[in-house]
């Protein structure tokens, strides 16, 4: 697999790396591009080692912090509707991300595939304009929005459906809530593969489910407690953690090491 994404699926990348390292007077580093963009002094990694494959090849540099988390914002202004996610009714969170967002990938088959379940479907456009969904009428359970801070929204849901960005999965799992991912675009597959690795939700492994895979997949998650349970496992794995000063206090070791260093190399030239 490494093989293939350095000489096959990265190659090109790569090329065009000591390209522009030779444009600017620097050496091909004759490695793969993610071997060559790995800092030899500190790379941080803002989820935890439990979210990562067991590996014996990670180098010593690589810290993992946890998730960086949002705060709530203090300006936040709820939907008209906001008073729903108090019933007893499952909460499912369609979310399309930021990047990747056609709505006829994840969105519109969700709330398909859900229209007529005893569950309240939120799902939000990434930004996008809700009148370009394309859907005739939205059913009675479903509520779209533009965007809904994360930090406000999850508290409240049972099951995430997303395409695997990597910050709304960390997101999901500080809160506790177990994920249905279908995404194969960018660092997706990696995260979804890690989803289902882990326990904490379903990988449908494509960008396009179909409604009957969403459903499917959202009624396991309801009807069995090991994906709570395990989205409860990191929940609590990631309320130990704090990145932000985990980040300041690696950083400053660092930075102590190395004026050490340079200290010894004095004391030896002298």
């Amino acid at each position: 697999m490494n093989w293939l994404s350095q000489q096959v699926v990265m190659r090109d990348v790569t090329v065009h790396l000591d390209c522009v390292r030779g444009c600017v007077g620097l050496p091909p580093k004759s490695q793969d591009f993610f071997t060559a963009t790995l800092s030899p002094f500190l790379y941080m990694q803002g989820t935890t080692p439990t979210f990562e494959y067991p590996r014996s090849d990670l180098p010593p540099q690589v810290h993992f912090l946890g998730p960086f988390l949002p705060s709530p914002s203090a300006d936040f202004t709820p939907p008209v509707w906001w008073k729903e996610l108090q019933n007893d009714t499952p909460v499912i969170f369609a979310t399309q991300g930021t990047v990747a967002t056609d709505p006829g990938n994840l969105i519109l088959p969700t709330i398909e595939a859900l229209a007529n379940d005893k569950v309240l479907v939120i799902a939000t456009t990434g930004g996008q304009p809700i009148e370009n969904l394309g859907v005739g009428s939205i059913p009675a359970n479903v509520r779209v929005e533009t965007f809904i801070p994360y930090a406000h929204l999850l508290p409240h849901v049972d099951v995430m459906v997303t395409n695997g960005g990597f910050n709304g999965v960390q997101l999901a799992l500080a809160n506790g809530v177990p994920l249905v991912t279908a995404g194969q675009t960018e660092e997706k597959s990696e995260i979804c593969a890690r989803v289902q690795w882990t326990g904490v939700g379903i990988d449908l492994k494509t960008s396009t489910p179909k409604p009957k895979q969403i459903r499917d997949a959202v009624m396991k998650i309801l009807s069995s407690s090991r994906y709570q349970q395990r989205a409860a496992y990191f929940q609590a794995e990631i309320a130990q953690c704090d990145a932000p000063r985990l980040a300041t206090d690696t950083v400053d070791e660092l930075n102590k090491r190395e004026i050490f260093a340079v200290l010894i190399r004095e004391i030896d030239g002298i």
